[in-house]
């Protein structure tokens, strides 16, 4: 049975406190300022364990995702490594029947890696400054390329500076060579160079459609562009996925 007793004092503690409030309205609003403050107290700690555990949950989902990546990560490098010892396997018979003809090795094409630090958007003449000079062996005329697709060429350096002119420039001019012969271009200030002539030739040249372009150096071929046609001219484009955070300046020396 409930005791009487009890429930009688829990009624006149009610009562009174009611009655307190009542009549004193600004000892209430103490009261309950009081009350809030104490609250505040008693979830202090429990806020605290919540924090606590909701990182320590997040932590192991983080720690979840980034395990996969680095699992990820490391089956990408193992297929990269096995891919380099075949490429590594492919060219030493190559370099190795070199040797035996040449009797020395192959000659490994000299360049330089860049980064673009002004005019990146091409706003003036068809431009852009790269971050190394003569100081990293750059000179004027060298190439800059992407992989091995023509970007531009130098066209002026300082110590630590250098300004390219790009293929797009109606600035830019170079001899190219398709199928064995020799043409001059000029750029256009437009996606695609134009046809001067044939070098040393007055013969009108006979393109098919895709076409290579390349500027034959030392060491290697460097790609230009593919031939195509406007209103029946043959025009070179050149090539629109260039990756500019990926430009080297190719020495030929």
């Amino acid at each position: 049975m409930i005791n009487n007793k009890k429930v009688f004092l829990v009624f006149i503690i009610c009562f009174f406190s009611f009655t307190t409030l009542a009549l004193f309205p600004n000892y209430g609003d103490k009261l309950r300022l009081n009350v809030f403050f104490i609250k505040s107290i008693i979830e202090k700690p429990f806020e605290y364990l919540y924090s606590k555990i909701g990182n320590y949950f997040d932590t192991i989902n983080t720690n979840k995702d980034y395990i996969q990546i680095i699992n990820n990560l490391e089956s990408e490098n193992i297929y990269l490594k096995e891919v380099n010892s075949y490429l590594r396997l492919i060219t030493s018979k190559y370099a190795e029947q070199y040797k035996i003809f040449h009797e020395s090795t192959i000659p490994l094409p000299q360049s330089v890696g860049v980064s673009i630090i002004g005019n990146r958007n091409l706003t003036y003449d068809k431009s852009f400054i790269i971050n190394k000079g003569s100081n990293s062996g750059i000179k004027v005329g060298d190439y800059v390329i992407d992989v091995l697709n023509v970007v531009g060429r130098v066209k002026s350096t300082t110590a630590n500076t250098s300004e390219v002119i790009t293929v797009k420039s109606i600035n830019y001019g170079d001899e190219v060579e398709i199928n064995s012969r020799s043409y001059i271009v000029s750029g256009t200030n437009n996606e695609y160079l134009s046809f001067l002539r044939q070098k040393e030739s007055m013969d009108i040249p006979n393109f098919r459609f895709g076409d290579i372009a390349i500027i034959k150096k030392n060491h290697v071929n460097l790609m230009l562009g593919r031939v195509d046609f406007i209103d029946d001219q043959p025009v070179l484009l050149t090539n629109d996925d260039i990756n500019l955070n990926n430009l080297r300046v190719y020495s030929d020396d």
